[in-house]
């Protein structure tokens, strides 16, 4: 077996109303060529068929699916935390993660990903949606002007270090890192993202960020239609980071 399958991998999908985009096909190739990748759906209090679809799918591939339920709507960041410690107290995981139900990054990436953790001095490693030669990687202009404007002030003004996308829902973490940043609750509904660093730098003190953490420039990602996010949830962005940096010292 190769290193990048040695890794027994928990990989974490918040679900709210996914019934109509998640393809649970695309699930099933990636658990049936993969079996070190265990998947945790946490159903986010959906209203539509989600947990019926998601259990189903349990019943399925029942060693490696694990379906959780919120049973009213939480929001994503606790919904991630969730399952992320629910994997974490399995004490069986190597690495734990989280992706987005629509695929947006696709399951193939992980791989890529995993590599990074071949340098033991890494235990994050985060994707970043870069449009490069040879990549296909498609965003809305709209979205990626402002998320360039985003990554600039979070990257300059908050972490005080240098990452080019905070906000791209794919990350994985070595399970030694997993208690110091996912114990508590997250303070801010819309960007625990950017907490998810700000406790990094503030736990790991005698470590370098530069040093723990990778950003992986994934080579294709999809701006998919549905997203829970609106344009005008940007207007919370100068509160919601002025929170972050008061509340965490930085």
């Amino acid at each position: 077996m190769d290193s990048k399958n040695s890794y027994k991998i928990g990989i974490v999908v918040p679900c709210y109303n996914e019934a109509k985009r998640i393809c649970l096909d695309d699930f099933e190739k990636n658990i049936q060529t993969c079996p070190n990748h265990f998947f945790c759906f946490v159903n986010d209090g959906s209203k539509d068929d989600t947990l019926t679809l998601l259990e189903q799918f349990m019943v399925k591939f029942p060693n490696q699916v694990y379906v959780l339920n919120n049973e009213k709507n939480i929001g994503k960041a606790e919904t991630v935390r969730h399952g992320v410690n629910y994997m974490f107290d399995q004490n069986k995981f190597d690495i734990i993660g989280f992706l987005d139900a629509d695929l947006a990054t696709p399951l193939f990436e992980i791989k890529n990903a995993i590599l990074v953790f071949e340098n033991p001095q890494k235990q994050i490693v985060f994707g970043s949606r870069i449009k490069h030669l040879g990549g296909n990687v498609e965003r809305r202009f709209i979205r990626y002007l402002l998320g360039r404007i985003f990554a600039t002030v979070v990257s300059n003004w908050v972490l005080k270090t240098a990452v080019y996308d905070t906000q791209c829902g794919f990350k994985f973490f070595k399970t030694t890192i997993i208690k110091d940043i996912f114990s508590e609750e997250f303070i801010s509904k819309w960007f625990f993202d950017i907490e998810l660093f700000c406790r990094t730098i503030q736990t790991q003190k005698n470590s370098d960020i530069n040093e723990i953490a990778q950003e992986k420039f994934i080579s294709t990602w999809k701006d998919v239609k549905g997203s829970k996010i609106k344009l005008s949830d940007y207007f919370k962005v100068p509160f919601e980071l002025i929170k972050l940096k008061l509340h965490y010292k930085l």
